[in-house]
């Protein structure tokens, strides 16, 4: 951003291919995509399909990954159920949530873990 010389404006912007922070876009006088150059929902969703194909990691990668990584790591930081929903905007109390949680560690997560049975 700085090499850009842009001291504000959206954290997160498009880039084009060159490695340069793109400008607004526009098609037939209209703008398409954030008018403020700000990446979409569904251009980080593109990045992140690209990223797992390009580093062929298996599964299905999509932009909901982000969700489900985001969900599962503060979760394995011991962070507040409440806190994690709020942050990602589930409602409190969501059994939704808990959907996004995916099992790493079976053993260290395992609930029996620790208590010497």
């Amino acid at each position: 951003m700085a090499a850009a010389e842009r001291t504000e404006g959206p954290h997160c912007s498009c880039v084009d291919r060159h490695g340069r922070v793109a400008p607004p876009i526009f098609r037939h006088g209209r703008p398409i995509g954030d008018p403020t150059g700000r990446i979409t929902p569904q251009g980080a969703a593109q990045v992140v399909e690209r990223a797992g194909g390009n580093a062929e990691l298996p599964g299905f990668w999509s932009g909901h990954s982000l969700r489900c990584g985001f969900a599962t790591a503060a979760r394995q930081a011991s962070h507040d159920l409440i806190a994690i929903g709020r942050h990602g905007g589930w409602k409190d109390g969501s059994k939704v949530l808990l959907g996004y949680f995916e099992d790493t560690d079976t053993w260290e997560e395992n609930p029996l873990h620790g208590t010497g049975l």
